[in-house]
């Protein structure tokens, strides 16, 4: 049976070697004179949009859409500069071979992400994989995680043809619980700050050091 296949992206497909929280901190200090306003905000699982709202309310800013948006655009400028400076960007092992797999076996790859849908774009895009990726759900879509899941999943199921099931794919505890608010499977993989146990105590079924394991290829079956 055709599975639609989420994957997040920070932690999960790429590391960015803190380009992301640079740029966005860098926003943050252009627009409001603030870069310390996330200083203490951990971005794992978090949406753009939230983080943006979380530092907004830090330093006292108002935090209506417009005020939100116009750091994610600067945001998003500053990224596209950032991600070459970086020599610590890395595409996460055995990712983009389990999604090659999974294509390969005829379900559906695409991504679940936090970021907003032009942020996705810039980092797959600088790791050279945005082709594995046909559709997704993303920020752009909704500021809660869960929300923005079920957006890619039926995004996914309209290209299945039916109603597949849906597995999700990522790093933190957040991908865990909204995997399971859209009542989605999930492979919960410690390639990011979560160790297996971490993921485990948050509810993952399988969760695994990465995509080489065993265990994240019986999903696909």
């Amino acid at each position: 049976m055709r599975k639609v296949i989420l994957f997040d992206i920070d932690g999960t497909l790429v590391d960015c070697g803190g380009a992301g929280r640079r740029a966005m901190e860098a926003a943050f200090g252009r627009l409001h004179g603030r870069d310390d306003a996330l200083r203490h905000l951990v971005f794992g699982g978090m949406t753009d949009p939230a983080i943006v709202r979380e530092g907004l309310r830090v330093i006292g800013a108002p935090a209506e859409k417009h005020q939100v948006d116009a750091v994610l655009t600067l945001y998003l400028d500053i990224l596209v500069e950032e991600l070459p400076k970086t020599d610590r960007f890395r595409v996460i092992e055995h990712a983009v071979e389990f999604a090659v797999r999974a294509r390969t076996l005829g379900h559906h790859v695409g991504i679940g992400t936090g970021n907003l849908e032009r942020g996705a774009a810039i980092k797959l895009g600088h790791a050279g994989i945005a082709a594995h990726f046909t559709f997704g759900g993303y920020s752009s879509d909704a500021e809660d995680r869960s929300e923005l899941l079920a957006r890619g999943a039926e995004r996914g199921r309209a290209l299945a043809g039916g109603d597949a099931e849906v597995v999700v794919i990522g790093d933190t505890p957040r991908d865990v619980a909204a995997a399971h608010a859209i009542r989605a499977s999930c492979i919960a993989v410690a390639t990011g700050r979560f160790s297996v146990a971490d993921l485990e105590a948050a509810g993952a079924k399988t969760a695994v050091p990465n995509l080489a394991d065993a265990r994240a290829a019986q999903v696909l079956d």
